[in-house]
């Protein structure tokens, strides 16, 4: 054996499959790429009772991603994740290079974009609550709050404010399609087996018990019920 086909099999040996994201960060991403697509067909559509509905269930996954950013497996923390504006620089700085190593998580630049998303996905849902339809058929649950003018003025906000969340998505992609064919890194995969091939001796995630998600999910979904409700009850 040569020295060469040595070092290949260390590198080999050296190679695991390491677990990045877990169950819940999972389902709570995909389960937000519907609802949003959703939201976003029924909006255009004019399908307003459904938009509400979906609108419910957007709000709680982020609520539920939020929550899990705290108490959540380690991958999943902002504590892990979210870094300064040197860290952030510094990551852009080495974005032309095509042999970066693959970041265990969020990398510093991508946090910026998720928080991002994140924000103006909470915002949209929000101003949706209070906005007020044309005709007061499907206006938002906390419309009673405001005048109608407020509503009709908060409904505006609420279709401008989706639409910038549309463009920060259409980053994202980018930025995926960018590391697939650039930079050689596969951010799908992960995030739908949970894994990522790498060096056997990096940190491997921390897993939250998911008893802890189950109670969050609970709380959430009481909120939400509240909210649909106007807080009248």
């Amino acid at each position: 054996m040569t020295s060469t086909d040595g070092r290949v099999e260390v590198a080999l040996a050296d190679t695991a499959n390491l677990r990045v994201w877990d169950l819940p960060v999972r389902m709570l991403h995909w389960s937000l790429v519907i609802a949003i697509a959703i939201c976003w067909w029924t909006g255009l559509h004019n399908k307003l009772e459904y938009h509400v509905y979906s609108g419910y269930a957007v709000l709680w996954i982020v609520l539920m991603r939020v929550y899990w950013g705290v108490v959540g497996s380690s991958t999943s923390r902002f504590a892990n994740f979210v870094r300064g504006p040197k860290a952030i620089l510094d990551y852009a700085s080495t974005l032309h290079r095509r042999n970066t190593s693959h970041t265990h998580g969020h990398n510093a630049l991508g946090a910026v974009i998720i928080i991002l998303m994140m924000g103006l996905v909470l915002a949209v849902g929000i101003l949706g609550l209070f906005a007020v339809d044309v005709d007061g058929l499907h206006s938002g649950p906390l419309s009673g709050y405001v005048s109608f003018r407020q509503g009709r003025q908060l409904a505006h906000l609420h279709y401008y404010w989706f639409t910038n969340l549309l463009w920060v998505i259409a980053l994202h992609l980018a930025a995926v399609i960018f590391y697939f064919i650039y930079k050689r890194q596969n951010l799908i995969g992960p995030m739908i087996s949970g894994k990522r091939r790498g060096h056997a001796r990096e940190a491997d995630i921390k897993n939250a018990p998911l008893w802890r998600f189950a109670i969050g999910g609970v709380g959430a979904a009481a909120l939400i019920w509240a909210i649909s409700t106007g807080f009248y009850f």
